[in-house]
């Protein structure tokens, strides 16, 4: 029995959509367990429980030994559920070094290159509203700055890469859904959120390729929103 500890609106959406993928395909099942976030809208101390990182997603397999059967970290339980429950890799990488490549860097790209600027935005965002008053114009400026320097520059750098390489692309690798699409969509919807202005037609027109899979609806019913 494969088990999924879920936050909504979290990167645990992730995990949900792979599993109705595997779903549909294999007549994989799983039981997915919510939680609630706390007062401070983070994961609640009851993951810890389970895992010692206590953060979401948490991936359950009874297939594995006792006392390792808690898997942590998307990308990891991603790999782990193509690797040992997609018998027919159909949303592995084709067994090519171009592929192994493009997804792999696809795949990792998502929390190593673009998530840490929307990050950063998040936590500066969240100190103003929730610094005292008197304080607030002076991070205001702080937030201000670190966006013109570093954060805004490296954002937009990471999705015109993405934007490139989808130029007379459906998908990331193979011109099929891979575990690299499933990865990098919250990262990539994330980015759009935070930002006004989304002139990127070719992220725009894989956005919606993703959401307009079945697999995507029932995770969406299942878990709600990704974001």
């Amino acid at each position: 029995m494969i088990t999924l500890h879920h936050l909504s609106q979290s990167r645990s959406f992730r995990i949900v959509w792979l599993l109705e993928e595997l779903k549909n395909e294999y007549g994989i099942d799983y039981q997915l367990v919510s939680h609630q976030r706390n007062q401070h809208s983070l994961a609640p101390d009851e993951l810890q429980q389970i895992h010692p990182m206590g953060k979401a997603p948490i991936l359950v397999d009874d297939a594995l030994p006792s006392g390792e059967q808690a898997l942590a970290e998307s990308a990891v339980i991603i790999e782990y559920l193509l690797k040992f429950y997609d018998k027919n890799q159909l949303f592995s990488p084709k067994d090519d070094i171009n592929s192994w490549r493009d997804y792999h860097f696809w795949l990792h790209f998502a929390e190593g290159s673009l998530m840490p600027p929307l990050v950063m935005k998040l936590i500066l965002s969240k100190a103003v509203t929730k610094s005292p008053f008197f304080a607030r114009p002076i991070v205001k400026q702080v937030k201000a700055g670190a966006e013109k320097m570093l954060l805004n520059a490296n954002i937009t750098k990471a999705l015109s890469l993405l934007e490139t390489h989808l130029t007379n692309r459906a998908y990331l690798v193979d011109e099929r859904l891979t575990g690299a699409d499933i990865m990098l969509y919250f990262s990539v919807l994330g980015a759009k959120k935070s930002q006004p202005a989304f002139h990127y037609p070719n992220i725009n027109r894989w956005l919606a390729l993703c959401e307009s899979r079945f697999a995507f609806h029932q995770a969406v019913m299942v878990g709600g929103q990704a974001l």
